[in-house]
Formats: structure tokens, C-alpha cells, sequence
């Protein structure tokens, strides 16, 4: 008896009909995106810099540090900053090395990146008017960062690409775990094994103060005699490579057992762990450090006020002092200060007493400026 057997193959595609997609969506999800992402995340990782993080991100820690309980919030800013240049790296190796996952993960990543944009300009505008969008910031957040509309535009013009620009169809190519995990390895080790970067030196001595005689409570010369507080020590030379933290945390402490303060440059004040004062941390081009300085400490001052100004601002965009009867300090140069200025704080007797970071809450100003009385 013969019996007849029968085998089922799967359709082959009809010979000369081109491939399904483009070659310049291939080129788009395969090596420019792969390339852009890698661009940013060399960035990031080349300079340590946490300030070109967007403001929601840097929100984004803040708010997790409180919910997981850290109280280190710089060691815990470079290990968010570490985990997103390990993802870039991991996600860009998997779109160059997987044509299965490149057009998902560029989609992704972009989608991501455009959320994020979405948020920072919310925050520019309604902090700085909706003309932060397109020019850039009041220079409260630094120089490091490019305006938001600019970057925005890009990534979508990528995002519309990767959904309208099909890259060519690979068949047969299967999806290997191992290399996902490979890519993920990849990342995190250039990510999590780049070296913290050291910074030492001495920090500069105090500026002289515009005008003397209102700078200290019942002297015109105690700065220039007096020794250093003795709550305070020698100042730091061993920097870290950049300072984030928590003001509303400062209140009811030490003003001296705060790292960010203790890089104020010398000398100081002999009473500045006895005298009640305020001190301002701005920067030179700050629009609201120059407003708040001008609306409330640009007369004869009945308290003293310590203005602390942050190096990292470009001396193109400097904006004139309004405060004369303040002291004048700086932080020392080298170090990014991941921080919003301007921040008004009332100390008395050592102790910080009120905190405030938003310049346009009057009531919140008023308040800070009369705690203690």
C-alpha cells in the first residue's frame, strides 16, 4: 500500500518585489537616533554635570530621596545621573544591534524625551513667562542648558520620523535576550564605572563689602579683625563635584553643619553664629536675585544681610549688584550648584530659622524675612 505524505512550507515572498519600509527609516532608527542618544549621554557623562538633567527630573529625586529616605541627596543625584547614561547607552547599543527592537525603542526613548521637554517648559513658563519657552531661562537654573523649544523640536522631528519612515523589514531575524542583557551590562558598566570626579582647592576669600559701615550689627570692622566663627572650622578643600540639596531641610539646624554653606568663602563674620541675619544665595544674571535684592535689602538694612553669589554664570549677562550694604561672598568656582537661585534664609544664633525659594510668594518672602521677631 502507498501512502502519500504531504509537506506544508511557509509562503516565500514573491521573488523581485522590493522590501517593506525604507532604507531611510533603517538609517534613521539604526544609527541617527542610536548616535543622538549617545551624543547626550557622552555629554552627561564627560562632564558630571547634573544640571543639564531637566527640572522635573531633578524634582523627580528630590521626591524619591524623601520617599526612600536618603538624606545624602548629591550621592543620591549621581546615582540617578549614573542610571540614565547607563539607559541611553543600553538603549542605543539595542536600536544598533536589534532590528526588531530599533524602531519600538527609538519610539520610546523619543516619547520620553518629549514628555519630559513638555514638563520643563511648563515649569519655565509659569516661573519666567511664557517667553523662557523659546529664550532660555532668567539664568536661575545656570547656563548649562540649551532652551527647551530647541531641543523639543528636534526630538519630534525625530519622533514623526520614526512613525511615518517604516525602516526596512528584516524577516527571520529573531529577537536574542542575550544581547538586550548585553546592551544593559554595556551601559551600566561605562555608566556606573566612570570615576567620581575630585576637586581640590582653596576656596577664594570673601569679597570686600560695597559698604562697610551697614555690613556688620554695631561695627564697620568686624570682618576684617575677627577670626573665623569657631563653629565652622577651616573651610573644605576637598570638593565634591557638585552640590544638591534640600533648603526646606535647613531650617532648624546649624547653618555651619551644611555642606553647601560651609564652601561660603572667608573670612567670615565673627557673629555670624551669635547675630541675627539673612543670607541670599543668587547669581549674577539671576533677573529674580536681582529683583529680590532691589525690593528688600537695596536701603540702609537693619539686620545684615550676607549675599552669597554662585560662580556660574556667564559676567556677559551680569546684572548690577542693588544690595550695597551687603556682605559679599562667593562659592568657589569648580564644582556645578544644582540649585534654583535666588534663596532667601533667616538665621539667628547659628540656627537657620526660614527658608525661602520662591521669590514670587511675597507672603512667603515677608514671613521669611520677620522669622525670629
Amino acid at each position: 500500500m502507498n501512502t502519500t505524505s504531504t509537506q506544508t512550507s511557509a509562503p516565500e515572498a514573491p521573488l523581485g518585489l522590493p522590501p517593506k519600509g525604507h532604507l531611510i527609516g533603517t538609517i534613521l532608527v539604526r544609527i541617527v537616533i542610536p548616535l543622538w542618544v549617545v551624543a547626550g549621554a557622552s555629554v552627561k557623562l564627560w562632564t558630571f554635570n547634573p544640571a543639564l538633567l531637566p527640572e522635573p527630573i531633578l524634582d523627580l529625586v528630590k521626591e524619591s530621596a524623601s520617599l526612600f529616605g536618603v538624606s545624602n541627596l548629591g550621592w543620591w543625584l549621581a546615582i540617578w545621573l549614573r542610571f540614565f547614561v547607563a539607559t541611553e547607552i543600553a538603549a542605543a547599543l539595542i536600536m544598533l544591534a536589534s532590528p526588531r527592537l530599533a524602531r519600538f525603542v527609538a519610539s520610546f526613548i523619543l516619547a520620553v524625551f518629549l514628555a519630559v521637554l513638555v514638563a520643563t517648559m511648563a515649569k519655565s513658563a509659569q516661573r519666567d513667562g511664557i517667553s523662557a519657552i523659546w529664550s532660555g531661562s532668567c539664568g536661575c537654573f545656570g547656563s548649562a542648558s540649551p532652551p527647551p523649544i530647541g531641543m523639543f523640536l528636534l526630538d519630534g522631528i525625530l519622533l514623526l520620523g520614526v512613525i511615518f519612515i517604516r525602516p526596512i523589514h528584516e524577516p527571520g531575524v529573531p529577537l536574542r535576550a542575550g544581547m538586550v542583557l548585553a546592551a544593559g551590562a554595556i551601559g551600566a558598566g561605562i555608566g556606573f564605572g566612570r570615576p567620581t570626579p575630585v576637586i581640590t582647592l582653596t576656596p577664594a576669600p570673601a569679597l570686600v563689602p560695597m559698604a562697610g559701615e551697614a555690613a556688620t550689627p554695631g561695627s564697620t570692622s568686624d570682618e576684617d579683625s575677627a577670626p573665623v566663627a569657631t563653629g565652622w572650622g577651616d573651610p573644605p578643600t576637598d570638593l565634591e563635584p557638585f552640590y544638591f540639596t534640600e533648603f526646606s531641610d535647613w531650617v532648624g539646624q546649624p547653618l555651619s553643619s551644611q555642606p553647601l554653606a560651609r564652601l561660603i568663602s572667608r573670612p567670615l563674620p565673627d557673629w555670624i553664629d551669635q547675630a541675627r541675619f539673612h543670607l541670599v544665595f543668587h547669581r549674577a544674571d539671576c533677573e529674580h536675585c536681582h529683583t529680590l535684592l532691589e525690593d528688600f535689602f537695596s536701603g540702609p538694612l537693619g539686620t545684615p544681610v550676607i549675599a552669597v553669589e554662585i560662580p556660574d554664570s556667564d559676567p556677559a549677562d551680569a546684572l548690577s549688584m542693588p544690595c550695597e550694604a551687603c556682605l559679599l561672598h562667593e562659592l568657589p568656582s569648580g564644582p556645578q550648584y544644582v540649585l534654583t537661585t535666588p534663596v532667601l534664609l533667616t538665621i539667628d544664633g547659628g540656627m537657620v530659622l526660614a527658608v525661602c525659594e520662591d521669590p514670587e510668594d511675597l507672603d512667603l518672602v515677608a514671613d521669611t524675612i520677620e522669622a525670629g521677631r
